[in-house]
């Protein structure tokens, strides 16, 4: 049987590397004018320079997929861990010879 922690090691460390230029993008202070008017004033989304503007949709996309696939992982992890208990108990019984 295939060790689980092996196969759930590298989705994580991989799914965490992927996390990690966003992160880095995220983490910049933002230049040019658009960014000293946003700082000393409101200034309404439609009269910022596209390339001040951040579209939430990837995130929330991001975000949805990582749970998800949290999520089936997990289930998956259970469904193998049931399945060998049964077999567990199945063999324990046939040891035992009772049923």
């Amino acid at each position: 049987m295939v060790n689980v922690m092996r196969v759930i090691r590298p989705v994580v460390l991989g799914m965490a590397l992927l996390a990690w230029p966003g992160s880095l993008v995220m983490a910049q202070a933002p230049q040019g004018p658009a960014a000293t008017a946003a700082q000393d004033e409101y200034v309404p989304i439609a009269e910022l320079p596209e390339s001040e503007k951040l579209p939430a949709a990837p995130f929330v996309i991001g975000a949805y997929t990582f749970a998800w696939v949290a999520i089936l992982v997990y289930l998956l992890m259970l469904w193998r861990r049931l399945g060998r208990v049964q077999q567990e108990l199945q063999d324990a019984r046939r040891a035992s010879g009772s049923r």
